[in-house]
């Protein structure tokens, strides 16, 4: 909160909740970047076909498809073994990635298949590399893992509760609230695109200034309450913030009221 305007008979002070904005576009941010991730960039399936010039000499064209059916290829020359990598999560899960290994860099096949099916890509590869056959085929497919994944994302984004939770922070009003001794009235003004709104009363009908704090998650927030007649409690920063800039913009209040 802050004090733009103060003159003998005027105190005017700003609160723009950058905090709920924040969270609020951090929120639809992310839901809408792992969609787009899980739908271009995210591979749904993947294929190599490799074929023999020599006995010695492998060349494989590594290609993936996107949900969208969109592909990228990449060249694997003289491949030397495939492996399956195991990865643990943090809470313990586990998930399991064919390695491709060639002289000049490593391929990684998908990530959400399961063990069996990755030994046995493993395994085809690795004999194909060992024998004399002169061609090979291998597919993977993780098509239905990510297309049920970006629907779930999807509904998550379209339910009216997360949805109102988003834009309730994002469109978090900003209020302006202006002390008059001229006409002896205090105005508290909130706007968004959702709020739209005026609160006045008398300045005799004040009672008190009061520092509300909630504890969040890591740390304490306050905000400034106005107590009028039959102690009516009316925010002056409805959106919780830093103790430093309530209890200045208290103090500069309660001083201005008294001069």
């Amino acid at each position: 909160m802050k004090i733009v305007e103060e003159t003998r008979t005027r105190l005017q002070l700003k609160h723009q909740p950058l905090r709920y904005w924040f969270i609020g576009w951090c929120l639809f941010t992310v839901c809408l970047s792992f969609l787009i991730y899980c739908l271009f960039f995210e591979s749904a399936s993947v294929r190599i076909t490799c074929d023999r010039i020599s006995p010695n000499q492998l060349n494989c064209e590594l290609k993936r498809f996107n949900l969208l059916g969109s592909s990228e290829k990449l060249k694997m020359f003289d491949l030397q073994e495939a492996y399956v990598l195991t990865k643990t999560g943090s809470k313990g899960s586990k998930t399991y990635q064919v390695m491709i290994v060639t002289p000049f860099r490593d391929f990684t096949l998908l990530s959400h298949v399961s063990y069996e099916e990755n030994q046995e890509v493993a395994l085809k590869i690795n004999d194909f590399i060992n024998s004399g056959q002169t061609s090979l085929l291998v597919q993977q497919n993780q098509h239905n893992y990510l297309f049920f994944l970006s629907l779930f994302t999807l509904i998550i984004m379209a339910m009216p509760t997360a949805v109102n939770y988003a834009a309730f922070f994002a469109t978090s009003p900003v209020t302006t609230c202006t002390f008059y001794k001229s006409i002896n009235k205090v105005f508290i003004e909130r706007k968004s695109l959702r709020v739209n709104e005026v609160i006045e009363h008398p300045l005799e009908n004040i009672m008190s200034f009061d520092i509300q704090e909630k504890q969040f998650k890591y740390s304490k927030l306050y905000r400034a309450v106005i107590v009028v007649k039959f102690f009516k409690e009316i925010p002056i920063n409805p959106q919780y913030t830093d103790e430093r800039s309530i209890r200045y913009a208290v103090s500069r209040i309660q001083s201005f009221l008294k001069s």
